[in-house]
């Protein structure tokens, strides 16, 4: 016999399917590592718990990475080693292009508006209906919250989270943000309001930066004093900039963080729209003569009373 020779040549190219899968997902590279039954996937370069000859070594254009679900031996479907002892390997639960989201399947900003039919978590997971309290019991619930659409098991965002999400079907896994496409059109216009707030306040785009007790506002940028989440990137619609009063998550009316490293977060001093001054509660020249009922200074805070000394001492009095 003659000697065999590999050749220097590099492999067919494939085209990789990130998000889901074609045929038995021999193509599949993305990063769901868990199985239809929520296991955790063991790692392809790890013999523990099971040992096995599905390595890179042995399968090196199968892209086995990390723990992530994949086909490397042409089985019916995408699959993994589990986590489990008991479990030596289970498929996954990774979406089928041919079922994938139409186009319009998509989300603007946070998704609080979406109502399309992804069910899946972003790391494999099935959702769990919301009409059901197994395995996780929990508030949101369709009589509750009508508006919210809580319908079947679809992927939703009730509560003003960063995007859509589910309770999941696994007992271990209460519950999983969903991966849910940006929509390429432009989100709905909101009509901003400037100088005071209807509602709990999410058009509110003013300059008001300071808290219900005086305390500046930390920007949304900064992580420091405070480390969160409401951050412009996870929040692309709600007017996070500089350090403004807003209300990004559906709380009941604007806030931010604050300065203080004592005092995480407060409520803001937004005048409501409905409470606004008539149109002839106005000044001309410097004021000197104005005697409207406006009692807010323009940066938020609360005037004292004219006949008070707390907190602070003064010599304008109305005996005087």
């Amino acid at each position: 016999m003659g000697l065999h020779f590999l050749v220097a040549t590099e492999p067919p190219k494939i085209v990789p399917e990130l998000t889901c899968t074609t045929g038995k997902g021999g193509h599949y590279r993305g990063t769901i590592a868990v199985t239809k039954s929520g296991k955790s996937c063991q790692s392809w370069t790890s013999q523990t718990p099971h040992k096995h000859n599905r390595t890179p070594e042995n399968f090196p254009c199968k892209g086995l990475v990390e723990n992530y679900c994949r086909n490397p031996d042409d089985e019916k479907a995408t699959w993994c080693y589990t986590t489990d002892p008991e479990t030596r390997w289970e498929y996954c639960n990774v979406p089928n292009c041919r079922y994938q989201p139409a186009a319009e399947d998509c989300m603007h900003c946070t998704g609080e508006d979406y109502r399309g039919k992804i069910s899946i978590t972003e790391s494999g997971h099935t959702c769990q209906r919301w009409d059901s309290q197994k395995p996780h019991q929990h508030d949101y619930v369709l009589s509750i919250l009508p508006e919210m659409n809580l319908e079947e098991n679809y992927c939703r965002n009730p509560d003003g989270q960063p995007r859509p999400w589910c309770y999941t079907t696994d007992p271990s896994k209460r519950w999983e943000f969903c991966s849910i496409p940006r929509c390429t059109t432009e989100p709905p216009k909101i009509v901003p309001e400037l100088t005071c707030t209807t509602g709990k306040g999410r058009h509110y785009r003013g300059t008001i930066a300071v808290t219900n007790s005086g305390k500046s506002c930390q920007s949304w940028t900064s992580q420091t004093p405070h480390k969160h989440s409401r951050i412009p990137g996870n929040y692309p619609s709600e007017g996070l900039v500089e350090n403004y009063c807003r209300n990004p998550d559906d709380e009941k009316a604007l806030w931010c963080y604050t300065t203080e490293p004592e005092t995480r977060w407060e409520y803001c001093n937004v005048p409501n729209c409905r409470n606004q001054p008539a149109a002839e509660d106005c000044m001309t020249c410097r004021g000197e003569d104005y005697r409207g009922k406006i009692s807010i200074t323009e940066s938020g805070h609360t005037c004292q009373r004219w006949d008070s000394q707390t907190p602070h001492k003064h010599d304008y009095v109305l005996s005087m």
